[in-house]
């Protein structure tokens, strides 16, 4: 049964999370190679088993199957899942996904030698039980020497003090059913929590804001991320500015960190 342009548009108003919408979240979220090529080498220098969490629709756990691990995709969003299954069918590869909330999470006594979470989805993580809850739930599922891994932005000065009234234009993208998509964001931070709200906005060519779908987003600045790493009982074994590897510095625009038992 086609979906006409109208009853797309009411579909999409009546969600409140960018991750209900895996159509429009795939969009957005495109390859990177050198993050790809990051996760992937690091993951393989462990070799063995990976639990990459908050996987989206699977966008970095298919190319670990595909490099030989033996790979669980994990994330809250049902919907997420289903697209990743699709995907991994479509490129021949048969990772395991499962639904859980990686604030909290058992997976009984099975363990992993890497455990990933990329693309800033730790930053959905706002409050300190958050925090403490995700590093020991990773810790109880990390091998002796396994390593969990995964990268952040840097916080500066300039992005917080955006203007919260002021729209910037962040991405035009191609929707198969409504076409051409206009995305914009506001952003204020709220310095006692250290959450960066985020809104997005997306306007088609016949109706601008049909979607707004909000986009809260924690900030750890450097001195800040080895306390909460070791809240949970991990320590912090390595930190990159990049994903060459660079070190991190004051102009690096996000951290990536390497954890461990």
């Amino acid at each position: 049964m086609q979906v006409t342009k109208l009853s797309a548009n009411i579909a999409l108003m009546e969600q409140n999370s960018l991750y209900d919408r895996p159509d429009l979240y795939d969009l957005m979220a495109l390859r990177d190679p050198i993050l790809e090529r990051f996760y992937v080498e690091t993951a393989c220098e462990r070799g063995g088993r990976v639990l990459d969490l908050a996987c989206g629709s699977g966008r970095l756990t298919i190319p670990l199957a595909q490099a030989g691990l033996e790979v669980v995709g994990a994330d809250l969003s049902s919907v997420m899942l289903e697209r990743a299954g699709t995907y991994a069918r479509s490129h021949a590869v048969e990772p395991r996904f499962i639904q859980l909330d990686m604030r909290d999470f058992d997976l009984d006594e099975r363990t992993f030698d890497t455990i990933i979470v990329a693309m800033n989805s730790v930053l959905h993580l706002h409050s300190l039980d958050d925090f403490a809850g995700f590093f020991k739930s990773v810790g109880r599922h990390l091998s002796p020497n396994g390593r969990l891994v995964f990268d952040a932005f840097l916080p500066n000065i300039a992005m917080l003090n955006a203007d919260p009234g002021k729209r910037e234009a962040i991405g035009t993208v191609v929707h198969a059913a409504l076409g051409t998509i206009i995305v914009e964001e506001t952003a204020s931070y709220d310095p006692l929590t250290q959450v960066k709200h985020v809104n997005w906005y997306w306007s088609s060519e016949t109706e601008k804001d049909f979607w707004k779908v909000p986009l809260p987003m924690r900030c750890v600045f450097p001195q800040e991320m080895p306390l909460l790493i070791a809240s949970g009982g991990l320590s912090l074994i390595e930190r990159f500015g990049d994903f060459d590897r660079r070190p991190l510095t004051a102009g690096s625009m996000r951290q990536i960190c390497v954890c461990g038992l």
